[in-house]
């Protein structure tokens, strides 16, 4: 009951605030409309530009190479990387963020300690493989290893060089 009583008071409060009178609304715009009146300025003009010639056919191509590259027929026959072999751990680090630390010696056996940057040491002999551009380790003594890489050529395909690691201090 209440309730009732509550929802119908309400209702007659709101009904109250309706008024159909929107006099005032119309006068306001009338007035606007008599003192902003629209105005749209005009396209600019567009200017059309000449079309460009391009007179360049006597120029040579510049998506040809500059020197003629010979062709080689047949299969190539120099130095390259055996895909096939299983990659070791030390492969994955570049040669300059490897350190040589110390060297050892059994029998007739000799290995060389290289610490990569995650502080871990690996034992190394002649044979193994050393950094990423299959540097294979051709000569180890006190003070340095000394690797042969293969570096990828202009022509597509490699060449050998030879790099090495000195004994850090």
């Amino acid at each position: 009951m209440k309730r009732t009583i509550l929802i119908i008071t309400s209702l007659l409060v709101l009904s109250g605030c309706v008024s159909n009178d929107m006099s005032d609304l119309k006068a306001y715009v009338q007035k606007m409309k008599a003192t902003h009146k629209g105005k749209v300025e005009a396209l600019p003009e567009f200017t059309t530009t000449p079309p460009y010639a391009y007179n360049a056919q006597e120029i040579r191509d510049p998506f040809k190479p500059v020197v003629d590259i010979e062709v080689f027929s047949g299969p190539y026959r120099g130095p390259r990387p055996d895909e096939n072999r299983p990659r070791e751990p030390l492969e994955d680090f570049s040669l300059d963020s490897l350190r040589m630390v110390g060297t050892l010696a059994q029998k007739e056996s000799e290995w060389i300690l290289i610490k990569d940057p995650d502080g871990l040491l690996h034992r190394v002999s002649i044979g193994h493989y050393i950094g990423k551009n299959y540097g294979r380790v051709i000569d180890i003594n006190e003070e340095k290893v000394v690797l042969m890489e293969l570096v990828s050529d202009k022509n597509g395909g490699w060449e050998e060089r030879e790099s090495s690691i000195a004994l850090s201090e």
